[in-house]
């Protein structure tokens, strides 16, 4: 594979927890989720949205350099912290990010 054709960017996977206030031994507290994810540069300009799928996978190719990862909400909860990343030429930069569920 020559060069020019490796990807630089981010792929991730986006899941939602807990699903149930109480912790149960051997079963999955957690589970993957559909969001938006907003990606802006160093300087907090938006340069491109990227949404999870189905199984909560996303990927997004980007030049390198510093972006924030912004993972929208509609309220409250859920709600996941914003990320930084570093994505470097000729690799992907692998996240995940962690949505709230607010449950307790």
């Amino acid at each position: 594979m020559q060069a020019h054709d490796m990807a630089s960017g981010i792929d991730g996977d986006v899941i939602l927890r807990p699903l149930s206030p109480v912790e149960r031994p051997g079963s999955a507290n957690q589970r993957p989720y559909r969001a938006v994810i907003g990606v802006a540069d160093a300087a907090g300009r938006p340069v491109a949205e990227v949404r999870s799928d189905a199984n909560g996978r996303f990927e997004i190719i980007l030049e390198p350099g510093t972006y924030v990862l912004h993972p929208e909400s509609e309220a409250i909860y859920p709600h996941a912290p914003d990320q930084t990343v570093t994505v470097v030429k000729d690799h992907v930069t692998s996240v995940r990010i962690v949505y709230d569920s607010g449950i307790r």
